[in-house]
């Protein structure tokens, strides 16, 4: 590459790094163009106008709505970067929502920065050189340095970083605390997938419909990130004995009605709302994260009488080391399209840092409060009746627990299509149109190729 002050700036956004000095140079750097590219390294974008690090105009992706949070980091960022104008624009993420965002991000619609919700579009993204490298970036920033530093605590794509997670999210259990009280149930915190099954049942023969709405995994637990992957990631792993086992706890479960039967869940929709039934009590138990907490908190939109207490994720063996399945998420990204990348990066930077209590009442907790959860932020995130509605001192002890570790997936191989087809395979399951054994076979054989032909 050509020194910068001389020839400009040519910037691959696929498989080559975004480096600080292009990002953070000096003045001359400041005024350099640069051949940003949509789809890699081969396909040269027009120049553009990479801005400063404190001036631009710059469009933000995401899938918050602005009045639960993103609109007063907005307005505060702006604040104190007054010559950086942001438009925040929000969309649903769902399926017609994520195809919105990378239609747009291929197209010619501005987009500086955008959020992706899970490594299916992370990797999607990076691999399709819509995001910029943010390796060298985050290597020298203090808090984004985490995630180059050490063995991954994120996402990776081929050993970069491409996104940068904003959120804390492990998975739980919220319990309605009534409901067990009123039954004479304790819940121990050092509780097993069995333990979960038996009083999920329990619950459920106090008039409940179900005792909770699903059920916790076996694979990811045990096995931790790369579960899908045998070791090396050359060949997908869906014949290991968990993936049987999950199938086989499912049924059981919903045979019993511990948890709710996936024909009511696909007739009635329930995917798309399952806290409306939480919060109606017609299950006692959900398996969820932070962001469930923004609708324990509407009473004006869920009223409900009952408190809210929380318990680890499930083990699956007693005693055993086992990995949470939660992830640090919300990703953020920055586009390989962006006329304001230097901006950009100052916005990220914000977002992480200074900005981030502001999006607490969305159900978002930073990965950098963890350590140290501030009381402002408890407040932001469990809303001014958090006394009467949550079981406060059970939430720090469950959501900033040190054990178990958040697993992390740095194999990320044919991953989009491996999660889509065993997501369909399941659900067939699950409905009683496929037998268990041709399940994990056709899972099996459909992985392997996708890895084959992605390699």
């Amino acid at each position: 590459m050509q020194d910068v002050q001389q020839r400009g700036l040519t910037l691959f956004a696929r498989n080559q790094s975004f480096s600080r000095r292009l990002l953070l140079g000096g003045a001359a750097g400041l005024a350099a163009t640069a051949a940003l590219t949509g789809c890699g390294p081969d396909d040269a974008g027009a120049p553009v106008d990479l801005g400063s690090e404190e001036e631009g105009n710059l469009v933000v992706w995401g899938g918050v709505a602005a009045e639960r949070g993103p609109g007063a980091l907005v307005e505060a960022f702006m604040k104190k970067y007054p010559k950086i104008k942001v438009d925040y624009v929000s969309f649903v993420n769902n399926e017609q929502g994520i195809l919105k965002l990378d239609t747009s991000l291929q197209g010619g619609v501005p987009i500086d920065v955008f959020f992706s919700y899970g490594t299916a579009d992370v990797v999607r993204r990076s691999q399709a050189g819509l995001a910029l490298d943010l390796t060298d970036l985050a290597a020298q920033d203090e808090r984004a340095k985490i995630f180059v530093e050490g063995d991954p605590i994120s996402t990776k794509v081929n050993d970069r970083l491409y996104s940068i997670p904003t959120t804390h999210y492990p998975e739980f259990v919220l319990v309605n605390e009534d409901a067990i009280t009123k039954a004479g149930i304790n819940i121990p915190d050092d509780w097993t997938v069995d333990d979960y099954h038996a009083i999920a049942k329990e619950l459920a023969g106090t008039g409940m419909v179900a005792g909770a709405y699903n059920m916790p995994r076996l694979a990811s637990t045990t096995l931790g990130g790369n579960y899908i992957y045998k070791e090396g990631g050359k060949e997908s792993n869906l014949d290991h004995p968990l993936f049987r086992a999950e199938l086989e706890n499912f049924l059981a479960m919903q045979d019993d009605k511990a948890i709710f039967a996936q024909k009511k869940i696909t007739a009635e929709k329930i995917d798309s709302y399952p806290q409306n039934y939480f919060l109606n009590s017609s299950y006692g138990m959900f398996l969820n994260g932070t962001s469930s907490l923004r609708f324990v908190r509407d009473l004006k939109n869920y009223p409900h009488t009952f408190r809210t207490t929380f318990r680890p994720y499930p083990a699956p063996t007693k005693g055993a080391t086992y990995w949470n399945p939660g992830v640090r998420g919300d990703d953020i990204q920055i586009s390989a399209k962006s006329q304001y990348a230097k901006a950009a990066w100052t916005f990220v930077q914000f977002w992480l840092g200074e900005g981030a209590p502001l999006v607490a009442p969305a159900g978002k907790v930073s990965p950098f409060e963890v350590d140290n959860p501030s009381e402002a932020m408890i407040a932001n995130l469990m809303g001014e009746d958090r006394e009467q509605l949550f079981d406060i001192d059970s939430f720090k002890r469950v959501v900033f627990a040190k054990e178990p570790k958040l697993s992390v997936r740095s194999i990320t191989t044919a991953y989009n299509e491996i999660a889509s087809l065993k997501s369909k395979i399941e659900a067939q399951v699950r409905m009683g149109t496929m037998p268990i054994d041709t399940a994990v076979a056709e899972m099996k054989k459909q992985a392997d190729e996708a890895i084959a032909k992605a390699q």
